[in-house]
């Protein structure tokens, strides 16, 4: 049931297959006297970078760099303003309005159910294991015939767990339809990318993200690789210039910034420390595995320890409303400093939840 190329473009929305897009000025010129797209005319540097012209429409040096990082060619990969971006695109070109649903693992990153009550597209949700990891054989009995995509986190959030990535390809072999992969958290798993079963399925989607190990969220820089007949309809779709020219630069030198590999490992040994602490801790009845830049742990009173800590200004998440989640709480792994103070801090709270 593998899919091929053009299975693929019969999974596209009519209208989106048939979609010419928007002709900007600067899809092939970007020097000369340039009196076509009503810019002004004046020089405006920014960091030396020229601010008064339009920016490549077709990230033409932000793609190049991210293929050759990534090992796939540059008509495969595509930058969108953060990921939040790259899952717009996956709607508009696959999603037709209380047509086709999508399927949600639970628990997981809740943009994607956000995504699909914006596009008034239903959610097919179903659930991980209790190990939190994707059975795809269930999956695939159970999934409905109007499924268009189905969403897997890996390294899944809040769960922290890299999910089995042989369960992925039993879909793939076996559902003609799209699965996105979302491997934000991927760079400190050390775990294989998906990426790498591309060639093979061309109905599988990865998103990747410049906001976690490149430290760079304030920037919103996401990427999505893909099959380029995919990636040809995300062009389609996208607004022409959605890149401003600074984060398109920016994108560029972090790709080549040495800094990268030194910071992952220094929240690997600090997410080591810190789940060594909180499982010494008075009321900490789980601390779950981790292949992400946070750690998910259950705790006595999980919502009035989240209060109480953020009165003190130490901010973590109450993960408690979520499927199979109770009295779980999510914590970034800061800096060792703030990872020393939010042990202490903890403690002190659960210890005089145990005198009460």
């Amino acid at each position: 049931m593998t899919v091929d190329r053009q299975d693929l473009r019969g999974l596209v929305r009519p209208n989106i297959r048939d979609l010419e897009p928007y002709s900007c000025a600067r899809e092939t010129v970007q020097k000369g006297i340039l009196l076509d797209a009503n810019e002004s005319p004046y020089p405006l540097t920014r960091r030396g970078t020229l601010v008064n012209r339009y920016p490549d429409p077709y990230q033409r040096e932000l793609r190049r760099v991210l293929a050759e990082h990534l090992g796939v060619d540059s008509g495969n990969v595509l930058a969108g303003s953060g990921s939040d971006e790259v899952l717009d695109w996956i709607f508009k070109v696959f999603c037709d309005s209380r047509q086709d649903c999508v399927a949600v693992a639970h628990p997981t990153y809740g943009m994607y159910q956000v995504m699909a009550r914006i596009f008034d597209v239903p959610v097919f949700e179903f659930e991980l294991n209790r190990n939190f990891d994707f059975e795809s054989d269930r999956f695939l009995r159970v999934v409905p015939d109007n499924v268009k995509l189905l969403f897997l986190c890996s390294p899944n959030n809040p769960t922290g767990n890299l999910l089995n990535r042989d369960e992925i390809r039993n879909v793939l072999v076996n559902w003609d339809r799209i699965v996105v992969v979302d491997e934000a958290y991927l760079e400190f798993s050390g775990g294989e990318s998906m990426l790498h079963e591309l060639g093979e399925f061309p109905n599988l989607i990865v998103m990747r993200t410049f906001s976690k190990a490149f430290g760079r969220a304030g920037l919103r820089l996401g990427y999505v690789v893909a099959d380029s007949v995919v990636i040809d309809y995300f062009v389609r779709v996208k607004a022409p210039y959605n890149l401003n020219t600074m984060t398109q630069i920016e994108g560029v030198e972090a790709l080549s910034s040495l800094e990268e590999g030194g910071r992952i490992k220094q929240i690997l040994n600090e997410r080591e420390r810190v789940m060594k602490g909180l499982k010494r801790l008075p009321g900490v009845s789980a601390v779950f595995p981790s292949d992400a830049n946070f750690l998910l742990f259950r705790a006595l009173g999980a919502e009035a320890v989240c209060r109480k800590l953020l009165f003190e200004g130490i901010v973590v998440r109450n993960r408690s409303s979520l499927p199979g989640l109770k009295s779980c709480i999510r914590v970034t792994i800061g800096t060792p400093e703030e990872n020393t103070l939010f042990l202490e801090r903890l403690r002190h709270h659960l210890e005089a939840q145990n005198d009460e």
